[in-house]
């Protein structure tokens, strides 16, 4: 009976530290190594099976930091979120063993079952409901796996962590006991405190969701207003194109009416202007042409090349503003980097299609990665393949511009419109080569009229 009860008390103990694991995974990235995961799950494990009496303060005093330290060094992202992370789930967990420990336990079992322990190893597997509930609330009302909140917001939450753990740690080392055993029934406001306390760090688990959330609809919210600024910009600027194009006739009135010694020059300076000339109707879509007929105008002045293999048959079912971000971002950060090499090698490949359900956008340029301006590898004719190495940043790379503040939202603009439409966008770099793919579902509804 004993050593079923034993082997019991294990297996409940390791699941419940596995739970646990899984619930913070949720709320901070953890190192995908096997090596740092193994030591998360041995932290997770010390905190469900650690025994937190009223009166003793070592166990909740060494637990604590040991614990700490281990979320730093095994889980990744900024310090104060893996801190304050890291601090949410040891205190809760640690307020719930202060309970069992000294009220549940005492409640449930006699003085007979405690002396021989058998009370003990059956009370320590109440810590698996509580594990299990936490890893399912977390998992259910978790945010992005990718949220971010800002250094300020994580200081603002550890300040909240401080004030239900205060109590924790004054009720657990403050007591001094009259007896050798604690009374409950003399001393219930501690198990009200306890309980508060504990709330209370579900309640800011609750907070992490909500302010990662209104995060998120704050990003987007800027996105799309740098989304219709650009849009309206570009627009502008075709507006400007077709304008000129349409004053072509009275153009040549003017030509027609001017003196011969006038007439070479004006004729010269009208047959410069690149408004006249460029015209790129490429596919069905409008808003592509737009954002091709001016993003070609710029490439020719940098004397950038464009291969472009686009087969849109039709107009696109998303809104213009989100297609002019994402071919206009992804334009506008291939030129840049083209524009650090020389002219030998300043090309990009461009490849977009829309059919069976996927509409597809394929940029591929040399990466400036040689200080003389040579590419380590001249792209081949065609985008580059989507196979090979990922960059080592992931989806989104910091922007190399010296004003990180205002710069750098083109790839998160890109990468927050795939997401709403539930996409997928790689960024990969290979033999000096660097390829941004990305695909959407096409939605079923019928096309809009974008005239």
């Amino acid at each position: 009976m004993i050593a079923l009860i034993k082997i019991l008390h294990i297996a409940v103990l390791l699941l419940s530290g596995w739970l646990v694991m899984h619930a913070m995974s949720y709320l901070i990235p953890v190192s995908a190594k096997k090596l740092p995961r193994l030591f998360l799950f041995f932290g997770c494990l010390l905190l469900c099976s650690m025994t937190i009496f009223i009166g003793d303060p070592f166990n909740i005093l060494a637990t604590t930091p040991v614990f700490l330290i281990i979320v730093a060094f095994t889980c990744n992202g900024a310090l104060w979120q893996r801190i304050t992370i890291g601090l949410m789930f040891s205190s809760t967990i640690l307020s719930f063993n202060a309970l069992r420990d000294n009220y549940i336990h005492d409640l449930l079992f006699s003085k007979t079952w405690t002396q021989y322990g058998h009370g003990y190893l059956i009370s320590c597997t109440f810590i698996l409901p509580f594990s299990l509930i936490l890893y399912l609330c977390t998992r259910k009302f978790a945010p992005d796996k990718d949220y971010t909140l800002s250094d300020s917001m994580w200081h603002l939450l550890f300040l909240l962590t401080i004030i239900p753990l205060g109590i924790v740690l004054s009720i657990v080392t403050l007591f001094r006991p009259s007896g050798f055993y604690f009374d409950i029934f003399l001393h219930r406001e501690y198990a009200f405190l306890l309980l508060i306390a504990l709330l209370a760090f579900i309640s800011l688990f609750w907070c992490v969701t909500v302010l990662a959330r209104q995060r998120k609809l704050e990003q987007q919210n800027t996105f799309a207003e740098i989304n219709r600024r650009y849009y309206e910009s570009m627009e502008q600027q075709h507006f400007e194109i077709r304008r000129l194009k349409h004053d072509l006739a009275n153009h040549i009135q003017v030509l027609s009416a001017l003196p011969e010694e006038k007439r070479a020059p004006y004729a010269k300076e009208l047959s410069g202007n690149a408004a006249l000339s460029q015209s790129f109707t490429c596919c069905g879509d409008p808003t592509v042409n737009a954002v091709l007929t001016v993003k070609k105008g710029v490439m020719e002045r940098c004397s950038i090349r464009l291969n472009a293999e686009i087969d849109i048959p039709s107009p696109l079912p998303y809104d213009r503003t989100d297609i002019c971000a994402l071919y206009a971002n992804a334009l506008d950060n291939a030129m840049e980097a083209c524009m650090k090499l020389d002219e030998t090698y300043r090309e990009i490949f461009l490849k977009s299609k829309a059919g069976k359900g996927l509409f597809c956008l394929e940029i591929s340029n040399p990466a400036p990665v040689l200080e003389n301006g040579t590419p380590a590898s001249k792209p081949k004719k065609g985008a580059a393949s989507v196979s090979g190495k990922i960059s080592e940043h992931g989806p989104l790379l910091p922007t190399s511009k010296p004003d990180k503040t205002n710069h750098g939202f083109g790839l998160q603009s890109m990468q927050e419109i795939v997401k709403r439409f539930h996409g997928n966008l790689e960024i990969k770099i290979e033999n000096g080569i660097f390829d941004l793919f990305l695909y959407l579902p096409l939605p079923e509804y019928p096309v809009r009229n974008q005239s």
